[in-house]
């Protein structure tokens, strides 16, 4: 599948799930490089922010990774494009960390 194509799917698939994307023009000397968009919330609900000036394979890293840490199990979708989401999907989510546990305080008392 073409890169543009696969966008173009991704996208689909933001759109089936009721998630905006949008292009916007960004200026990255304001986030020291950082990448050109991603997932984030606006007045509560999810939007992906892309880089309008970003090349067609960072959109597909950066729209894969967006769709990730969505539930994506009861939407089909292209091998190709599961793949790609799970290749980049989960790539910086951070798996939880349990709690530390207080002691007690008759453990602490002894």
């Amino acid at each position: 599948m073409q890169p543009t194509k696969l966008v173009a799917a991704l996208e689909g698939v933001a759109a089936r799930l009721g998630i905006p994307v949008r292009y916007e023009v960004m200026d990255r000397g304001l986030s020291s490089g950082r990448s050109g968009g991603g997932l984030c919330r606006l007045r509560g609900q999810p939007i992906i922010l892309l880089d309008a000036s970003s090349g067609v394979h960072e959109r597909v890293a950066i729209l894969a990774q967006a769709l990730g840490s969505f539930d994506l199990d009861r939407i089909y979708l292209p091998p190709l494009v599961r793949a790609t989401i799970r290749a980049h999907g989960n790539a910086r989510i951070l798996e939880p960390r349990p709690l530390a546990r207080a002691k007690r305080r008759e453990d602490r008392e002894e």
